[in-house]
């Protein structure tokens, strides 16, 4: 789809700034990995029906479908000026603008899912050094509702040079899963919460850098009574940099709440699964020993606070 977009924009009324059509190809890169990593993490026939309703939940959000699309062009020539922004519903994992712009060298940086997305947002761009995702500022987040994807490119759009750029989009974000294996307990203790720890609050679209500062707390949605998934931004790379945290309720009303510390970070465009057994007394135990560290508090109180994550 070729879309005119935007007339010659002349500065100081020099004709000469004016350049022909530039044809911009945005494609979306879809996220492959993440089937692969549900089917090869849950491939035992009594885990088949939770890699079953893991796809379904992953599906939207892995599928490279784009939403909205975000077009920012700065200048090259040293002031990182913003000299052309556009925002688009497109609702597509593909899209091509021919756009009418001065014909000179530019920044050009774009972002994915961002307008409608519950848990970060667009800002600063006046530069390309300050334009960011955002996550909401708010103690406790709902797990995203869409994975956000981003793209950097320099266009030099000098005379004689190809005029066509194509733009792949990558995602910015990952995602979780906690999954019960082993739930057949007497007590019959059941999750009330499962949520995430310590995972990335900003990221810069030039530099491709993600920020930690005050993160917030995700809370997972329930696929299914034996897992619970959640969206977000991805851990700092190195180990023991996030944590899951899960409150069990017991048949006597009491709550257990385990700690899981994992050792591997969590990476843009990938989905780590966690997998756990649930014992009597409501905590959980890790699986993959090696991979996830547990500590279980007996008997929690809502007012019983501690910081899960520092720095």
């Amino acid at each position: 789809m070729a879309v005119a977009t935007a007339g010659c924009r002349l500065i100081d009324d020099d004709l000469s700034v004016c350049g022909s059509d530039y044809l911009i190809n945005y494609e979306v890169r879809l996220v492959t990995e993440v089937n692969m990593t549900i089917e090869e993490t849950l491939s035992s026939e009594l885990e088949k029906p939770i890699a079953k309703a893991l796809k379904q939940w992953s599906e939207p959000i892995f599928s490279g479908h784009a939403h909205d699309l975000d077009m920012s062009f700065y200048s090259l020539d040293g002031t990182d000026e913003l000299k052309y922004h556009q925002a688009e519903i497109i609702d597509a994992s593909r899209k091509s603008y021919t756009l009418t712009i001065p014909r000179q060298n530019y920044r050009h940086l774009a972002t994915a899912n961002v307008s409608d997305n519950n848990g970060v947002d667009l800002m600063g761009g006046n530069d390309s050094k300050s334009l960011m995702v955002a996550q909401k500022n708010k103690d406790t987040l709902a797990s995203h509702n869409m994975a956000v994807y981003s793209a950097r490119m320099a266009m030099h759009m000098t005379e004689g040079k190809n005029l066509t750029f194509d733009v792949h989009l990558y995602m910015v974000s990952c995602a979780m899963a906690l999954v019960v294996i082993d739930s057949t307990k007497s007590s019959n203790p059941v999750i009330q919460s499962v949520t995430l720890n310590g995972t990335a609050t900003r990221f810069q679209v030039n530099d491709s850098i993600y920020s930690y500062y005050k993160p917030s707390v995700i809370r997972a949605e329930k696929v299914l009574d034996r897992c619970y998934a959640a969206v977000s931004l991805p851990s700092k790379d190195e180990t023991d940099s996030w944590k899951v945290c899960a409150h069990v309720k017991k048949a006597d009303g009491t709550i257990t709440q385990t700690i899981l510390t994992v050792h591997k970070p969590l990476r843009a465009g990938t989905m780590q699964i966690i997998k756990v057994n649930m014992n009597d007394d409501g905590s959980l135990t890790p699986v993959q020993k090696t991979e996830v560290g547990a500590t279980v508090t007996l008997d929690w109180k809502e007012g019983n606070v501690q910081e899960l994550i520092t720095g």
